[in-house]
């Protein structure tokens, strides 16, 4: 978060000092050990700002879809889905809660995809959905969780990670699984499209 994660950093560029003739040599040498201290330094810049990157973020092959594996973030999800409950009014409960992560592009940062059944009040049939959050580790503990992000680079590699077919994969299962309990529940369904009207009327 993201706020957070950015693209790729040039390298930084390196001016060679060079001797006049005529001057004595240990004032040459003087000047290729500061030439080179910039230089390693420079590197050094360099190596640390690469090091925040996650490799292999943007590749399914290397950065494949988890689930439930990484602990603090799956509790960090599961903790913003239950006060999700209790703040709104017509959800009764998130159950089944299971929780697939894979890495975001900077270290530290996590694009989770939370399958639930939601629990409408008053009607029977639980509601199959999928959530994608951004969550990002906080220097202090825990995990920051965030349903929407406005920086442009974080939305990017939401939208990537979101391309993957093992993703995809989920998303399709999640619909069918939606498209089957709308069918089996006439309640479900008139309690769904008053939701949807009172949304679009707010």
């Amino acid at each position: 978060m993201e706020r957070r994660q950015k693209g790729g950093f040039p390298a930084g560029r390196i001016r060679t000092v060079a001797v006049m003739a005529g001057l004595v040599l240990v004032v040459g040498a003087a000047g290729w050990i500061l030439t080179e201290d910039k230089t390693q330094k420079a590197q050094m810049t360099n190596a640390v700002v690469q090091d925040t990157k996650n490799p292999g973020w943007e590749a399914m092959e290397t950065n494949p879809l988890l689930a439930g594996e990484v602990g603090e973030v799956s509790a960090a999800v599961e903790d913003y889905y239950r006060t999700l409950g209790d703040e709104t009014g017509f959800v009764e409960d998130y159950e089944n809660l299971k929780v697939y992560t894979k890495l975001g592009k900077e270290k530290g940062t996590y694009v989770a995809f939370a399958r639930y059944d939601m629990r409408i009040r008053d009607v029977y049939t639980p509601v199959p959905g999928l959530g994608t959050l951004y969550v990002t580790e906080k220097k202090e503990g825990g995990c920051l969780v965030e349903p929407e992000v406005d920086d442009p680079e974080a939305l990017a590699c939401v939208e990537t990670l979101a391309g993957h077919e093992d993703v995809k994969t989920l998303f399709q299962e999640t619909e069918t699984a939606y498209q089957q309990a709308v069918q089996s529940d006439a309640l479900l369904l008139e309690a769904l499209q008053e939701l949807q009207e009172t949304y679009e009327d707010s």
